[in-house]
């Protein structure tokens, strides 16, 4: 088809599941109850480090209303993991705690008060252990050991080295050496965790929970619990904002699931937001030491990375982490020599994992802002050498992946115009900056395991078409747009697409939501899906009209054949006569994976099937500091955006905003702190400061029409590009604007003030 074919497809169609949640009857994990429910609580340690010499659970036990205790010896002694070869997490402590807030004891009781009161009465018994609360502490000789095996707490590494890096920087006419550090941050969303589980008479489980990924809980679940997969379902309810902070099974899903086990009841778990904040997944705290080369024209030749990311007390994530950093540091610009060497430490801390945009953001925030330092120390001009070296398409990228599709050449053009770049940099105001930075990010890629996407699409008797897909709908309309997907092969109206909930039970696997991944991976899925009944129903069609299948063009609810729009039959007078005179029920499954899609090797940074495209961005943003305070006031931000051809233009700039402003949040305000002893300081929303409506500037958003050879309808990843960018732009504004170079987020008042007080006094 061509552009002007679509009917559906690049249309601003409301959200599918809009209604339902403008209106409160969208049903939520912490909506849900069942017949004779228990409701669970979990008992966390107070300490950041300490051994469990016992845990006495008989009071408790005797409470009038509890009905179940469980502690870490009611589980089976498995320990998960984001991967096999990286489990280290049991589902709750046994004998060890390793972060202040771990699950230790969980309860069930009639009522919330009663489980409350339960925690008060069991008796836990540690012996204290001196906390490793950073990573330098973490990695010297004689440091306590988070972990025994991890030998001076290092629990994983990556290392390579591509071209001839030495050799490189003798032949370079500028090497610039910087160290940047970026803080430990709370992903910040609203809905808490939630589970509810329940057991049915032959023992099969059935859970519903709060859940980004809810394959990766299925398969996780099974594996901490020592049970078979068959013997548990998941089905997902609405899903509320996750940012990848709701992938992994957690303690209270695997509490959940054992008290109903013990209890034959069904049980919910709730987690309030200061356990949310303080205890439950964050963004790695990193260290970069980056030295970069360059040509006097502002050329790229090399560049010498080292990178360690404090990551809390078990890995999650921690090996994909390292790998996307060193993989794609210098993403979207072109470094022929590149070497880079990555640990990521344990410590006392809670656990840092998937956060909206991995790496890619940091590394695009590192490297941004390393770019620019070199443009304004050689005098050129920090645009002009980014738009200088740009990866193009085709290109292969040193770490084997290829580039199928880029606008980002585009994308700066029209932010560079939008934003008045060349004017305002040449006729500076006092204490205002402008700021430019590009980002990239990945569509999607094979962690192992079962890594296709699927879907099954039904057409019903009344003409409507049902999908049941893989991907999870968690606010940022993958089901709007798989039902324009599908509404456009079929030719009939968006209205008429329903989309099911995801369930195990149906088999329609996925390996999750995450490096966006859900608009190529699974949406190709529906489209094969979609597809293939089609097929089914243009072989009756076909005989209907005295043509061929692949004549028949279906559109506007009608079935035609092709050049001759006046030989046609309404879609539903086809349907009706597959099922009352043919007698074939309209069925098609579909699924896909990126061809030939390795599995990548953490360790190190090669892959030359990591992922099927990339998509990029340019953005720049204003901003004023207020030298007598060192406040800085953003004023306004430009993007362009090039995801492929965007499915839904309208839901792609509501990501965009999402993540500018999530980003926003990074670069100016947030920060997890936690005491020498490892306790949450800024635990709550009272003490963790998130960007209000009041603090995200003017946001300004342009899509740069690409169509990518991979992606369905040309359409590429959308939901963590838009992240990658903005916190280089604010700190390249920044020094714009008052000629300070800060390297340490968050860009506090109080840090510009102190560098400008500095600058001052003559201190370099």
């Amino acid at each position: 088809m061509h552009d002007t074919e679509y009917r559906v497809v690049g249309q601003p169609v409301p959200r599918i599941d809009g209604k339902v949640k403008v209106t409160g009857t969208a049903t939520f994990a912490d909506d849900m109850a069942m017949v004779g429910m228990l409701h669970g609580k979990l008992l966390r340690s107070p300490y950041a480090h300490a051994r469990i010499k016992n845990i006495d659970t008989s009071k408790a036990e005797k409470l009038t209303g509890v009905r179940a205790v469980i502690t870490g010896k009611d589980f089976p002694g498995i320990v998960v993991g984001f991967m096999k070869q990286y489990a280290d997490r049991p589902p709750i402590a046994v004998d060890k705690v390793r972060h202040y807030g771990e699950t230790v004891a969980a309860v069930a009781a009639v009522d919330e008060d009663t489980a409350e009161d339960a925690l008060d009465l069991i008796e836990v018994e540690y012996e204290e252990l001196t906390p490793v609360v950073n990573w330098e502490d973490a990695m010297k000789e004689g440091a306590p050991l988070v972990h025994d095996q991890a030998k001076n707490n290092i629990g994983a590494t990556c290392e390579f080295d591509y071209g001839d890096v030495d050799k490189a920087f003798k032949e370079c006419d500028y090497i610039l050496e910087k160290k940047f550090a970026t803080q430990r941050v709370a992903i910040g969303f609203i809905e808490p965790h939630a589970a509810l589980a329940s057991v049915d008479g032959s023992g099969k489980v059935l859970f519903q929970g709060s859940k980004q990924s809810p394959y990766i809980t299925w398969r996780h679940l099974a594996w901490g619990l020592g049970m078979p997969l068959d013997k548990i379902r998941i089905i997902n309810p609405y899903i509320g904002g996750a940012f990848s902070g709701k992938h992994e099974a957690f303690d209270l899903d695997f509490c959940a699931v054992r008290l109903t086990q013990k209890t034959r009841r069904p049980v919910k778990i709730v987690v309030n937001q200061e356990d949310v904040i303080g205890t439950y997944r964050q963004r790695h705290e990193k260290h970069v030491w980056l030295k970069a080369g360059m040509k006097k024209d502002g050329t790229l030749v090399a560049m010498d990375c080292k990178y360690i990311a404090d990551g809390g007390a078990y890995l999650s994530v921690a090996a994909l982490n390292l790998f996307l950093f060193g993989m794609f540091n210098a993403l979207p610009f072109r470094v022929p020599h590149v070497r880079y060497d990555a640990k990521r430490v344990y410590t006392n801390l809670p656990v840092c994992g998937a956060v909206r945009g991995q790496s890619q953001v940091i590394a695009g925030y590192v490297f941004n802002s390393v770019v620019t330092m070199m443009a304004e120390d050689l005098g050129l001009d920090p645009l002009e050498v980014m738009r200088k070296n740009i990866v193009e398409q085709g290109e292969t990228l040193v770490a084997g992946s290829k580039v199928s599709s880029t606008g980002l050449k585009d994308a700066i053009e029209i932010v560079s115009e939008k934003i008045g770049w060349d004017e305002k940099r040449s006729k500076k105001e006092p204490n205002k900056g402008i700021g430019f930075a590009c980002g990239a990010q990945i569509s999607g890629c094979r962690m192992g395991g079962h890594f296709a996407s699927s879907a099954l699409v039904k057409i019903g008797e009344d003409g409507t078409v049902q999908l049941v897909h893989g991907g999870t709908e968690l606010g940022q309309g993958c089901d709007t747009v798989f039902a324009q997907m599908t509404a456009e092969v079929l030719g009939v109206d968006f209205e008429d697409v329903q989309i099911e909930m995801e369930d195990s039970h149906d088999g329609i696997l996925d390996s999750g939501m995450f490096g966006d991944r859900c608009t190529t991976w699974s949406g190709n899925a529906v489209i094969a899906a979609a597809e293939d009944v089609k097929a089914k129903l243009a072989e009756i069609a076909a005989e209907m009209l005295g043509a061929k299948p692949e004549e028949l063009v279906f559109r506007d609810k009608q079935i035609f054949v092709e050049n001759s729009p006046g030989k046609a039959i309404p879609f539903l007078r086809a349907v009706r006569n597959a099922y009352y005179g043919v007698g074939k029920s309209l069925y098609g499954s579909g699924s896909w994976s990126f061809p030939g899609a390795e599995i990548a090797d953490f360790s190190q940074g090669h892959c030359e099937k990591f992922t099927p495209s990339f998509s990029f961005v340019a953005q720049a943003v204003e901003v004023e500091v207020d030298p007598d305070t060192g406040k800085a006031t953003l004023l306004n931000s430009i993007a362009a955006d090039d995801c492929g051809r965007p499915i839904n233009p309208l839901l792609v700039e509501g990501q965009m905003d999402g993540g500018s402003a999530h980003m926003i949040g990074q670069a100016l305000y947030e920060k997890s702190l936690y005491s020498d002893k490892g306790v949450a300081l800024t635990g709550s929303m009272r003490t963790y400061k998130i960007p209000t409506a009041l603090d995200v500037p003017r946001l300004t958003n342009h899509h740069v029409l690409v169509h990518d050879p991979l992606g369905p309808f040309g359409a590429k990843g959308a939901g963590e590009t838009c992240t990658t960018a903005i916190m280089a732009a604010i700190r390249n504004a920044i020094e714009d604007a008052v000629g300070v170079r800060l390297c340490e987020p968050p860009f506090t008042p109080e840090k510009i003030y102190q560098a400008l007080k500095e600058k001052k006094e003559g201190k370099k």
